[in-house]
């Protein structure tokens, strides 16, 4: 206890001894190994009995189904495979637990059964294309599961005892199979050349096959998603944002008639039934903290349950938001996810009513487990360009305050609509430890403040939020706050596209940039079929059609004016097209005498809080030194290309891992690097 104590107190004293950071020396800031041994869980499931919880973990090194007691005792490992298991669901007996397992990060997914006492596991599905959200029968003898193998997002059957699978027919997203067992609820966007961001709708299909019913009609213009059946499988809760904001409601099964019980300027997401029918649950957005709520199911005023600030039971609705909560079989409890800025994502319990909160899981790696370390955020809400409200989250380093003149970093969030919660996030806490100031800018575009704050972007995604973002670093260093000739970003996915966009929109504002499989160029990324409503919605129709803003946006078009040195961190499960960028980029930026370099991560799939502790370490390692570099101008900073060089090392580029996937199971042959995606 001496020791942990020691290293906590020192860390403490090291971030605090000091105010204004000194012009080209970080503090030693948090331990990269305890910050990347930290994993975090989202996904989870409860026994029948309550007795037993299963969830996705990294704990051993990559992503496994584990189990814990709710009552307390060891956690155990179930899985070990190369790839990453997830998505536990317990069968109605307890005796088993279905899974999804992808290849090594490139997901494409299986489904798995293993004895949820430990046990060999039993392969469902063996398929090139993906198999997910397995969804058991009332009685145990089927289990069901979303597919792509019959080329659409249809619903199979896998019966038990014939080990038979059959199509039962059209399915879609957040597919949930009613308790009676006789019908199938799901999400699907159907609206001709949807732009992916306006319309959303819920259907429902017999077990027996046949055509889907449409039950939300006329709604073209609104997101209905989330549904969740009720114990009697009479009725539906479902989220829409029709009153323009995401607010929870009840279809009528039978009759396709859909009743509001919410109509308030607050964002509600995760509707969940008690088992006795009585209550609804759901979570609500506080100023990107997230609590649970409960109200009588035939509408009425809602309690707040959970006390802890941060992020309970997270948010399907708004891209990185994790996390969900459930009910226990009695009723007497709800078990959820908890995340804040001090504490990484666990499992958590409390009382149907509301208190006695306490943690099942603990994930905090022993030397970060004092709350002390790290910093929350400030809410900041401000005015942009053109008169509207905007908001982001802003960390500072302990210790430090207004006329320090900080060495700052945007981070930008991922998906086209997304948004910074107040959560565990490891780089921001590693960087603001080290002295950095971290501004999380909740731009126009974003999720949490309602349907026409996100729809605020169309077509002007990379520029108006952009501008957004600028605006507030900049009120920063007005205030003091920070150097503005010292400032970087970094960012994963759209968060990419965002830090590229950000440098092509003012060529000298960013001393550095690191880049989590982003885009360079907006054309090539317009010819692949799954971005096609991401550059719909964020750049507008086609290249063809909408020239000057795929032109405008794209890096590569302006290298010969843009000098940001740039890191691109890619991996193996990102499409060829976002590797293709990296080499469409470094053709340019090798012309026009640009700083870049890149590294591909073996076996991790495309979002950076999949990856693995050892990937995380080596991410945290090369961006700490790329912004010591650039942003800080330290001498003494680690060579980030000798980094990135021996990070490379041993990594194969697939530059499609779906299509080298396919070819070798269909030939009846292991990949080429010899392994197997078979449990031990």
């Amino acid at each position: 206890m001496a020791s942990k104590f020691l290293i906590a107190t020192s860390l403490i004293s090291a971030l605090c001894s000091t105010g204004a950071l000194a012009q080209s020396k970080a503090r030693p800031g948090l331990p990269i190994d305890a910050l990347a041994k930290t994993v975090w869980i989202e996904e989870f499931d409860v026994s029948p009995d309550a007795s037993l919880v299963a969830y996705k973990s990294a704990e051993a090194g990559t992503y496994d189904i584990w189990t814990s007691p709710t009552n307390g005792g060891a956690p155990k490992q179930l899985t070990k495979m190369p790839g990453r298991e997830m998505n536990p669901e317990f069968s109605p007996d307890g005796k088993w637990i279905a899974f999804e397992a992808d290849y090594r990060g490139v997901n494409v997914r299986d489904i798995y059964i293993i004895p949820s006492a430990g046990g060999q596991a039993t392969r469902v599905t063996d398929s090139p294309l993906n198999d997910a959200n397995p969804m058991w029968s009332p009685d145990g003898k089927t289990l069901y599961f979303v597919t792509d193998m019959f080329w659409d997002s249809s619903i199979a059957a896998y019966d038990l005892a014939t080990r038979k699978i059959t199509r039962v027919g059209p399915g879609g997203g957040n597919a949930g199979l009613s308790p009676d067992g006789k019908t199938f609820v799901f999400t699907r966007n159907q609206k001709p050349g949807d732009d992916d961001q306006s319309n959303n709708d819920i259907y429902t299909l017999p077990v027996s096959g046949g055509e889907p019913k449409l039950m939300t009609p006329n709604t073209f213009n609104a997101l209905d998603s989330a549904p969740a059946w009720s114990p009697d499988s009479k009725s539906i809760a479902f989220v829409s944002d029709r009153n323009g904001f995401n607010n929870v409601g009840v279809i009528d099964a039978a009759t396709g008639q859909a009743k509001m019980l919410l109509t308030e300027n607050i964002e509600a997401s995760e509707p969940r039934w008690s088992p006795d029918g009585k209550f609804i649950s759901f979570t609500k957005n506080l100023n990107y903290q997230y609590h649970i709520f409960r109200m009588p199911a035939s509408g009425g005023k809602a309690q707040q349950l959970t006390t802890r600030g941060g992020v309970n039971g997270g948010s399907s609705a708004t891209g990185q938001t994790r996390g969900t909560h459930m009910w226990s079989a009695k009723g007497d409890e709800i078990f959820f996810y908890h995340s804040d800025p001090s504490m990484t994502g666990d499992v958590w319990a409390m009382k149907a009513a509301g208190g006695s909160e306490r943690q099942i899981t603990n994930h905090q790696d022993p030397a970060l487990r004092d709350a002390n370390l790290f910093v929350w955020p400030e809410f900041m809400e401000y005015t942009s360009f053109d008169g509207r409200k905007v908001a982001g989250l802003v960390y500072k380093p302990k210790g430090t305050k207004a006329g320090d003149k900080l060495p700052a970093l945007f981070f930008f969030r991922a998906n086209s609509n997304g948004q910074h919660p107040q959560q565990w996030h490891p780089y921001i806490q590693y960087f603001v430890s080290r002295g950095y100031l971290v501004f999380a800018p909740n731009f126009r575009g974003s999720t949490g403040r309602g349907k026409d704050y996100r729809q605020a972007v169309f077509t002007r995604g990379g520029e108006d939020d952009i501008h957004d973002a600028f605006i507030g670093m900049d009120m920063l260093a007005g205030q003091g706050w920070v150097d503005p000739k010292r400032v970087g970003a970094f960012g994963g996915s759209t968060g990419g596209f965002f830090t590229t966009a950000a440098a092509t929109k003012d060529p000298t504002r960013l001393k550095a940039g690191v880049v989590w499989y982003g885009a360079t160029d907006l054309v090539t990324l317009s010819t692949y079929a799954s971005m096609e409503g991401w550059n719909k919605f964020l750049i507008g129709k086609t290249p063809m059609e909408n020239p000057a803003n795929y032109y405008g946006r794209s890096l590569i078009y302006h290298a010969d004016r843009v000098k940001t040195p740039l890191l691109f961190l890619y991996a193996q499960g990102d499409s060829a097209a976002r590797f293709q960028q990296i080499e469409q980029y470094g053709i340019q930026a090798e012309i026009h005498g640009n700083w870049y370099d890149w590294v591909v991560y073996a076996e991790e799939p495309h979002g950076w809080y999949h990856f693995r502790p050892d990937s995380t370490k080596k991410m945290l390692t090369s961006m700490s030194a790329m912004f010591d570099k650039f942003v800080l101008d330290d001498t003494g900073a680690p060579d980030v290309k000798a980094i990135a060089a021996d990070q490379r090392k041993g990594t194969r580029v697939i530059r499609n891992p779906n299509i080298e996937l396919w070819n070798s199971l269909a030939n009846g042959k292991p990949p080429a690097d010899g392994s197997a995606d078979q449990p031990n």
